[in-house]
């Protein structure tokens, strides 16, 4: 089985052999910047404010972010001119034509999937975890403090592929570049043999430098898909009309998914744990006795409210789970250290120090494999 190396190198010398790099200089290539327009300038995941989302010509209801609308807005009116006055080939598909198909994607609507997806696993999967002669085994937890330890269990095993906070899934493969707003679609993801017909299209190169005027690039993986240059001064005069620019843009239009982990961390696993207790609001555990008959004792559970746990507790769940999606890069001792420090912002300062402790601490470690 090829490594990741061996497979990067393999990809690297297919689209050297398919898209014209030496012609152009406005690709954008995800395996190089794969985080574009996800993290700020310190490296903090972010996502786009919707309040500066302004809609694209369209046949449906898309969206972008204000700046990238209007550049593409005079992009595809430039284009069409082109078109009507002849300067490009007809009839050459979505070349001919540059009709958005998709816009801006909710990652709140990616993010609450996800969240379900868990708790599905979570429950179905991992609460009747096969044995080892295949068959199924009830573990079931009889209160908060076994379905924590069962959730860690899960994260132990798994952590590295379940998005459990917010600012984890924004930086996974389960959250797209549609939902930067930075990025606009004008065909559907081609495939790799017709992505080699679309970059041999007689109007590709007229295609590339018309984007190139108005500050796009595209993505040598779907160049179906066009997305905003934040470092062009072609994108930057259209940013200057809002008053952004690279420096500011992240601080003024995106939130940091951090801010609002600690809190959403509290609230998702209050309500995993309270819709099982609706779902199985009661467990018979039976017990062998010295008799012989065995003994039957019926636990009922109690809802929680996040409340019912102090902040202390609270702070353990969320360094330990961060861990656990980051491949554990923390030691056990050093796993103690950070939540001690975490407990002790939180007594001599606030909670919030203690949260954004936390977020500087795991950051370091967000980027590296």
């Amino acid at each position: 089985m090829p490594t990741s190396k061996r497979i990067f190198e393999m990809r690297n010398r297919y689209l050297r052999s398919v898209v014209p790099f030496e012609n152009h200089t406005n690709f954008h290539d995800s395996s190089v910047n794969l985080n574009y327009g996800r993290v700020d300038l310190l490296g903090n995941a972010v996502y786009p404010s919707e309040k500066f989302l302004a809609p694209i010509p369209s046949e449906g209801s898309l969206y972008a972010l204000n700046f990238v609308a209007d550049a593409f807005k005079d992009f595809r009116a430039y284009y069409l001119k082109t078109v009507t006055a002849g300067g490009i080939r007809q009839g050459q598909g979505a070349l001919s034509i540059v009709q958005p198909i998709r816009g801006w994607e909710s990652m709140h609507t990616l993010y609450g999937n996800n969240i379900d997806g868990i708790y599905s696993s979570l429950v179905s999967q991992y609460f009747e975890k096969a044995g080892t002669g295949g068959e199924k085994s009830d573990r079931r937890p009889e209160d908060f403090e076994q379905f924590i330890g069962l959730l860690n269990e899960l994260l132990y095993s798994n952590g590295d592929e379940i998005r459990l906070t917010r600012s984890s899934f924004v930086l996974s493969r389960l959250n797209g570049i549609a939902t930067t707003g930075l990025a606009i679609e004008v065909t559907p993801n081609l495939g790799t043999k017709a992505s080699k017909k679309f970059f041999g299209n007689p109007n590709f190169k007229f295609y590339m430098n018309a984007l190139k005027q108005f500050g796009f690039m595209v993505d040598v993986d779907n160049p179906g898909r066009i997305i905003a240059d934040i470092g062009s001064p072609e994108m930057q005069h259209y940013m200057a009309n809002y008053g952004i620019t690279v420096d500011n843009m992240f601080e003024k239009m995106y939130y940091k998914a951090s801010d609002y982990d600690y809190y959403l961390l509290k609230v998702y696993i209050s309500q995993y744990y309270n819709t099982y207790v609706a779902q199985y609001p009661s467990k018979t555990v039976t017990t062998p006795t010295k008799c012989g008959k065995p003994s039957r004792k019926v636990i009922v559970r109690e809802q929680i409210s996040t409340d019912d746990y102090s902040d202390n507790y609270w702070l353990s769940i969320y360094v330990s789970t961060r861990n656990f999606e980051l491949s554990r890069p923390l030691s056990d001792h050093e796993l103690k250290k950070v939540i001690k420090n975490a407990k002790d912002l939180r007594k001599n300062l606030d909670i919030s120090d203690a949260i954004r402790y936390i977020r500087d601490t795991m950051r370091k470690y967000q980027f590296k494999k």
